[in-house]
């Protein structure tokens, strides 16, 4: 079979926004129903966006605090847009902003000013006027407050317009601005009750935008789209008023007018929710200040990303994928996210296993690559999903989220020890195991491949899910199915952890046979994957089991997962750090040298800070310490070059030089769950730190860099305990360890645990 090729420039993804000039591409669409580009939602990003959310519900406005349609705008929830439009005047005229304020992930301010300030009449005021909006976001709920105030030497009557839109629009309609004609939209105004009130109806699909204010006001008027507030103000007198937005998603939701949550009085339900986040979850008191700036604002923005489930407790989450545009339920994402987030809060693992098993499939559904016993990669509970113009009901094209969900529950079960708290996915579990045995690998060899099943699927489905994520050494996109080297890396570790939780489950034939099933697989592995003359793994096989030698930073992953022995480890590390993958700030996901490298491009030579993370714990894996330093240095080089110190999705794969800064990608989702993370992981292999509460130890080796010479962890949670860790570099280069704990049984061990030797050649 040959593999269809593409020039260097006509490669697009089908997954996301890639590159600068390439059309906007949207998960799960057929390439010929993808839109003709028309400039990228996300592109105003480098005009300025503020982005403020909370849990599933986001705002995305323009950093002038208007929300434009065409913009891809709007106040959203449930995959669905409820606000799409939102302007404001003074006497007619527009308004200008003279500051934009990111209070927090879910408050912003904005000060705005009129261009010309002029009586209705024509001839001008005598006066000078302030507009501050203040948005607060919560659960289905935008709170706004606005506040006019006058300065000057008379008084002055004025008309404030608020000109505001409802399309509800699917969120993959924003994205792909295939627009759907929506005729049963109804807008219905009340002066009596303060209320404008639209509604979308389409076959058991409800959705509402509800606006009230407070106070009532009956000489406010509606017509045409637009609110009018006549303002009468005297010199240093404010008018205000606050606005509750309620995103209704089922007729049997009846939100109550709440008070305002802005003017430092009230604390609503998610100031109390962050109160409680930041007393549980850890704090890190590093040497290194980059570190320190990035571990705050990734707890910011953990806290951001939290989904919240009426069956969970009020300490456990699911993190959602990253904001804007992922504000759902992913597997991959989720799950790696989970595994960055034990050090800070392990209660993460518990959400995310709580809802991935509940969205397991249970059917065959070519549709959806859907298979019996298979992790979701995506879920989304939008118009689209609902009636099935996108397959992500949920969507199962990922072939790695399943052995990862495994991989989650032993980690879990090492940072918690509580085997009998894990006993209830033992039945997803063993459906996982089934799946990867009997649908994971397509084509009988023992090794794991994937391949989409209907024309919606993706292409590659491994963490590089671009269309052109996986290509071969010519730039040609390789014969399906297709095996990457981290899959079956994955299925191995997953075997061989998981195998410790079910021998406390009494299962031990079975503990036993996943461990004889982890070593065939690592022989079969080696046979198909290491090119002896090379002294490098192959990124992939074809599906005429052809090796694909393309040079990508995913044998990192392989390090990370433990699959190689010493020697070879050493020579793959040997290749991740020339300077064709290692870009100075991270791991190029393609070699410069590649003929389709881009470097502003989605996974074609960007460099994604999760991505390179793995590397770097798999170089400390491994014993190269100093490249792993070298990869992170890198790392918070380039997240203290961005805005927040916040560790964006991914960034242009430039080569970094003495005076550079990282170049953004411009369509890149912040913060992102995963990339979040990566400050935890790396305090985390910093510090050596492995739980393992089940045998009642608990291992720290720390290997501090000259560059963090010193690095405190505190309130961290292994199982019923709470830990301190204070690492210090020694003048000699090692580094030494002091532990504090609450009371409690485990020991504390310098050094490594057992189960990560390397296996023997």
């Amino acid at each position: 079979m040959s593999a269809r090729r593409l020039g260097r420039t006509a490669l697009a993804s089908d997954s996301e926004p890639v590159g600068r000039t390439a059309p906007v591409r949207v998960r799960g669409i057929p390439a010929a129903q993808q839109p003709t580009p028309i400039g990228s939602v996300s592109s105003s990003r480098g005009r300025g966006l503020v982005t403020i959310n909370h849990g599933s519900t986001f705002l995305v406005a323009s950093a002038d605090g208007d929300m434009r349609a065409a913009e891809g705008h709007g106040l959203y929830s449930d995959d669905t847009r409820f606000l799409a439009r939102h302007e404001l005047g003074l006497n007619g005229k527009p308004l200008t902003c003279l500051a934009t304020t990111r209070l927090s992930f879910r408050r912003a301010r904005w000060t705005l000013v009129p261009t010309e300030l002029v009586a209705l009449d024509g001839h001008p005021l005598r006066a000078s006027l302030t507009l501050t909006i203040d948005h607060a976001i919560g659960a289905h709920r935008l709170h706004e407050d606005l506040v006019v105030r006058c300065y000057g030497e008379e008084p002055v009557a004025v008309l404030l317009t608020l000109t505001l839109e409802s399309d509800f629009a699917d969120v993959f309609e924003v994205r792909t601005r295939r627009w759907q004609r929506r005729s049963s939209v109804t807008t219905v105004w009340s002066t009596a009750a303060s209320r404008l009130d639209t509604r979308y109806r389409r076959d058991g699909f409800d959705r509402r935008c509800l606006v009230r204010f407070m106070p009532r006001s009956r000489r406010a008027s509606y017509a045409n789209g637009q609110l009018r507030f006549p303002i009468d103000l005297n010199p240093g007198g404010e008018w205000r008023i606050c606005i509750q937005y309620d995103l209704i998603t089922a007729s049997r939701m009846r939100p109550t007018l709440q008070p305002c949550p802005i003017d430092g009085e009230l604390i609503d339900r998610a100031d109390r929710l962050q109160q409680r986040w930041r007393g549980t979850v850890a704090r890190a008191r590093p040497a290194d200040a980059r570190l320190g700036a990035a571990f705050n604002q990734a707890v910011e923005d953990f806290a951001a990303l939290r989904l919240y489930d009426l069956d969970f407790s009020p300490d456990v989450w699911l993190p959602a994928a990253g904001v804007p545009w992922f504000v759902a339920v992913f597997g991959r994402d989720s799950i790696l996210a989970s595994l960055q987030a034990l050090p800070i809060h392990p209660l993460f693992a518990i959400g995310t296993l709580q809802k991935l098993a509940q969205w397991q499939a249970r059917e065959d559904d070519p549709q959806r690559d859907a298979e019996p016993g298979k992790i979701c990669h995506e879920m989304r509970v939008g118009e689209w999903a609902r009636f099935g113009v996108v397959p992500h009901s949920p969507y199962y094209g990922t072939a790695d989220a399943t052995p990862l969900y495994l991989q989650l529950l032993a980690e879990a079960y090492r940072w918690l020890g509580n085997s009998e708290l894990l006993y209830g996915f033992r039945g997803t579990a063993l459906r996982c195991l089934d799946w990867i045995d009997h649908h994971g690998d397509r084509d009988g060899d023992g090794l794991q491949e994937f391949a989409p099943r209907s024309a919606h699927g993706y292409r590659n489905q491994c963490w590089r899910d671009a269309e052109d994520g996986v290509l071969d050494e010519t730039g040609g996109f390789p014969a399906h199915p297709i095996g990457t080297c981290d899959l079956d890396a994955h299925v191995y570790a997953a075997k061989l952890a998981v195998a410790e939780l079910f021998e406390a489950w009494g299962d031990v034939e079975l503990a036993s046979t996943l461990r004889r099933q982890a070593q065939r697989l690592r022989r079969r592995f080696l046979d198909a994957y290491w090119l002896d003359d090379e002294k490098m793994l192959a990124f992939a096989l074809d599906g005429d089991k052809r090796r694909v030698r393309t040079a990508t930073s995913l044998p990192g992953h392989c390090l990370w997962l433990g699959i190689l022995d010493q020697r070879r480890g050493n020579l793959v590390a040997d290749r991740l750090m020339k300077p064709d993958l290692f870009a100075g700030w991270g791991l190029r996901t393609l070699s410069s040298s590649h003929p389709a490298y881009d470097p502003y491009s989605y996974q074609r030579g960007s460099v994604w800070p999760h991505d390179s993370m793995i590397g770097a714990a798999g170089l400390c894996r491994y014993g190269r310490f100093e490249d792993a330093w070298r990869l992170m240095d890198g790392l918070l080089a380039a997240v203290a070059s961005f805005d927040r110190t916040q560790m964006p999705e991914l960034f242009a794969g430039l080569q970094r030089g003495e005076l550079d800064a990282p170049v953004p990608y411009e369509a890149a989702n912040v913060p992102q769950a995963w990339s979040a993370g990566v400050i935890f992981q790396a305090v985390r292999v910093l510090l050596g730190l492995e739980p393992d509460v089940p045998q009642g130890r608990l291992y720290v080796d720390p290997v501090l860099p000259p560059w963090c010479p010193e690095l405190r962890l505190e309130n961290v949670r292994i199982g019923a305990q709470r830990f301190t860790f204070a690492a210090s570099r020694l003048p000699d280069g090692s580094s030494g360890i002091d532990v504090e704990s609450s009371p409690g049984a485990l020991a504390v061990v310098r050094g490594r645990p057992p189960r990560l030797l390397l296996p023997a050649e």
